[in-house]
């Protein structure tokens, strides 16, 4: 009798030439499911990492090849550096979990899967840097016509995709991969000197997407009505953010930290009050499920993938009105029952995204498209 085995990936490359950047929500996917594939395959599976110039932070110590690119820019490494090292590399498969792949592939190459995070550049293509709009815009149609699997982080975003790009077949081939909660395992820093908790806290780039200047109008209103803590806000400086930057730097109450490390971004949830997070479009929403798990009551959007990630562990508002946004917070920070409520629903629906199972799903999404 014959007996057909499942295939396996035995010897996997991911690309990793983005990850010299700051900590943000694709790295932090990029890194993580790395980290957490790499755990849990070493037994089994080779592990080799695409890296610019160096091995990204978090994987300095990983078991596994890396591979160097002098490059830093994107295109370059895109465009003619991958597209050579991933077919002479003797890899089973390849994983895209930053960029797409390649748009032009090598005869020969091993098949690729690919992270698509969100269509921010399609869907509200004004709040997005044009250099990321050319780019996406030229290379994902071909990309996703190459890939043998392409994931989303959530249903919001396949939607997305599949509204927007119908290419023949792609939806047998687009599945959803959640991401996880991963400071865990991360002992919490101190408060930042000045902070003490009890403080509203809104964590995000400072770019149009997270909707800043909304959220201030709605923290003036809170000042108004004599509920407002001080606001402190996390994220690095980001891109076309008018004069959102400036007014978060002169609005009395308010305190911009900017990029922290996870010590204190986990120390700042558990110090916080609550979280604001009115975004106008999200492909996933790290931050509301990292103030989920610590049980912070939240404040989000009603739109992208937010209602999706929320389910009844967040309050939910237009995040296009601004007194909607200023009551919601308001019943955040003042309702205890509610407070209460959220807490232990944002605990229960956090509990279900993990990195480990993100990185079970995609190293079966990678087994399911290697060459027998």
């Amino acid at each position: 009798m014959l007996i057909l085995w499942p295939s396996m990936v035995r010897s996997l490359g991911v690309d990793l030439t983005a990850c010299w950047r700051p900590r943000a929500g694709m790295l932090t996917l990029a890194i993580q499911l790395t980290e957490r594939m790499i755990a849990t395959g070493r037994d089994e599976r080779r592990f080799t990492l695409f890296c610019s110039r160096e091995r990204p932070a978090g994987l300095n110590g990983a078991d596994c090849r890396a591979v160097l690119s002098p490059h830093r820019h994107e295109v370059l490494n895109k465009l003619r550096w991958l597209p050579a090292v991933e077919a002479d590399a003797s890899l089973d498969a390849v994983f895209y979990p930053y960029w797409p792949c390649p748009p032009r592939r090598r005869l020969g190459a091993p098949p690729a899967a690919m992270v698509v995070h969100d269509l921010a550049f399609r869907v509200r293509p004004r709040e997005v840097p044009w250099q990321q709009r050319v780019y996406m815009g030229s290379i994902l149609p071909s990309s996703l016509r190459n890939a043998a699997a392409v994931l989303t982080p959530s249903e919001a975003t396949r939607t997305d995709l599949l509204d927007h790009y119908p290419v023949s077949g792609l939806a047998e081939r687009v599945q959803v991969v959640p991401e996880g909660w991963g400071l865990g395992h991360v002992n919490s820093a101190p408060l930042p000197a000045g902070v003490q908790p009890g403080f509203l806290l809104a964590v995000g780039t400072i770019e149009p997407r997270k909707n800043y200047l909304r959220l201030l109008a709605a923290y003036r209103i809170l000042k108004e009505r004599c509920v407002a803590p001080p606001l402190v806000v996390v994220g690095q400086v980001g891109w076309a953010y008018g004069s959102a930057l400036d007014e978060l730097r002169a609005e009395p109450g308010v305190r911009l930290l900017g990029h922290v490390d996870d010590p204190t971004l986990r120390g700042l949830y558990q110090g916080a009050a609550a979280l604001a997070f009115p975004s106008l479009y999200e492909g996933f929403g790290l931050p509301l499920l990292e103030a989920m798990a610590e049980g912070l009551p939240a404040l989000a959007g009603d739109a992208g993938a937010l209602p999706e990630l929320a389910g009844d562990g967040a309050l939910l508002a237009d995040p296009r009105d601004v007194e909607a946004i200023a009551d919601g917070l308001i019943r955040v920070l003042t309702d205890t029952e509610l407070r209460a409520r959220l807490a232990a629903a944002g605990r229960r629906r956090a509990a279900g995204f993990t990195w480990d199972a993100a990185a079970a799903a995609t190293l079966r999404a990678l087994d399911a498209v290697t060459i027998n």
